[in-house]
């Protein structure tokens, strides 16, 4: 399904003045007026007319021109992918103008559209269409994983690592932990990776006032049925979005606990479960501290990943400036996978790709090695262990096998085992970074070597 064009727009438009076969003086005026401010050649209209006159019935009683009709038309046209882009805004906006359709009209028609387009198919955690009935033998991993990421890098320009153990973390059915400056593409990189599988992303700012049942809902008194029901918060969507999570109290904080361990709301007495598809993107700022708590141990050891965005190289920027000319380039990008197609594939990494015995003892080789370091106060839980054998499943995956190899391990070990870590105090004085005890481990803990 492609995006409303000004091909298309005149397309409709001409075909509605012809629906008689006849082109009266009013008919001529909309079709040049539209013509002009779409800047369509004559030729172009010309061809346009010859092809809807003869596809147009015999000729019958003079009708008149029926605008709303052709800006109805125009809509179902603008949302037949559920994306809106900025351009189809435009055009929409040139047809009202051209047939002279009133605001209030027009408004409620684009209210209409932008609600379609805001609703993906799949959104919520009770979906009508199962997104996990696809045969994971029929998809093709690489195929996927290649148009996701090229889809996001229109938008995120030259972070294609980010991007990668972003995705790596997705597919792995986990959460990633973002700290960085503002402005670095956070909140659009979790816009477009949402967009790019064709599912919801909802953004909460996380405040000091911020309160449990702001982010998982509350039970709300119907007085029609004389009952309490349940108000889903907008952690029940795809991708969820916290936006500087370390603001919130940690009375707040908690109520993220359950939810990215367990992918439910247990809520008075009732359990009501999450999407198949669901990824908790949290952002932090490592600069300002003031009115902030930092993240429990417990609620960072359920981020899979704490990745760092940084910024962009001179090229890049540039690329990112001419991007911005006309407006945000996340306006423009569309859906290149389902829902169904992505949640087959997290299927394909859990049941496809193997960990030989040789890589799962390497995996806890690093990690009590970890334990008895003689810098940390607390090493790697056994969630950390699951953590980043999974996340070297899904990498492999990201980087074409069906099997782990050590080099997964070691390239993920930090990202994944980092944020998990806590030095004693002495550590913190000699301002020691948990990355870098990784990285030591990783040189003195053997490599299994493959058996030929």
């Amino acid at each position: 399904m492609s995006e409303l064009d000004k091909n298309q727009l005149m397309r409709l438009v001409v075909a509605e003045a012809l629906r008689d076969r006849r082109l009266d003086a009013e008919d001529k005026q909309k079709i040049r007026a539209l013509a002009l401010a779409l800047d369509v050649p004559r030729e172009e209209i010309e061809a346009q007319v010859r092809a809807c006159a003869a596809e147009a019935p015999t000729a019958g009683p003079a009708e008149g021109f029926d605008a709303v009709a052709v800006f109805t038309a125009a809509c179902e046209a603008a949302a037949a992918d559920r994306v809106l882009t900025r351009q189809e805004e435009e055009l929409l906006f040139a047809l009202k103008e051209v047939l002279g359709l009133g605001d209030d009209q027009y408004h409620r028609e684009m209210k209409a559209l932008q609600e379609r387009c805001r609703t993906k198919v799949g959104s919520v955690a009770q979906d009508e269409e199962d997104p996990g009935d696809l045969d994971p033998a029929a998809i093709s991993p690489a195929e996927i994983i290649g148009r996701i990421i090229a889809n996001v890098e229109k938008v995120i320009v030259g972070k294609i690592d980010v991007v990668r153990l972003i995705l790596t973390a997705v597919m792995a059915n986990s959460h990633v932990l973002l700290e960085d400056v503002p402005g670095t593409g956070k909140t659009m990189l979790a816009r477009a990776l949402a967009t790019s599988i064709d599912c919801v992303c909802k953004r909460v700012q996380f405040t000091p006032d911020l309160l449990p049942m702001d982010v998982t809902g509350t039970m709300v008194f119907n007085p029609q049925s004389s009952e309490f029901t349940f108000k889903r918060g907008p952690i029940f969507t795809n991708v969820f979005l916290a936006d500087e999570v370390n603001r919130a109290t940690p009375r707040t904080q908690s109520s993220l606990l359950e939810v990215m361990e367990e992918r439910q709301v247990s809520l008075d007495g009732a359990a009501y479960p999450m999407a198949r598809v669901f990824f908790v993107l949290a952002t932090q700022n490592p600069i300002e501290q003031h009115g902030t708590f930092p993240l429990p141990e417990a609620q960072l050891d359920r981020f899979l990943m704490k990745l760092t965005m940084g910024y962009p190289g001179p090229a890049g920027e540039r690329t990112m400036l001419e991007s911005h000319v006309r407006g945000s380039p996340i306006s423009e990008i569309r859906p290149v996978v389902s829902l169904r197609e992505f949640a087959a594939l997290q299927t394909w990494v859990r049941r496809r790709v193997t960990v030989a015995p040789e890589v799962m003892t390497y995996v806890l080789g690093v990690v009590q090695a970890l334990r008895e370091h003689g810098d940390l106060a607390l090493g790697p839980s056994p969630r950390a262990s699951i953590a980043l054998m999974r996340a070297g499943m899904a990498y492999a995956a990201l980087e074409g096998r069906d099997y782990v190899i050590p080099d997964d391990v070691k390239f993920l070990a930090p990202r994944v085992l980092g944020h998990r870590l806590v030095l004693k105090p002495g550590a913190l004085i000699k301002k020691v970074r948990p990355e870098d005890i990784v990285g030591t481990v990783l040189g003195r803990v053997a490599v299994p070597t493959v058996r030929s």
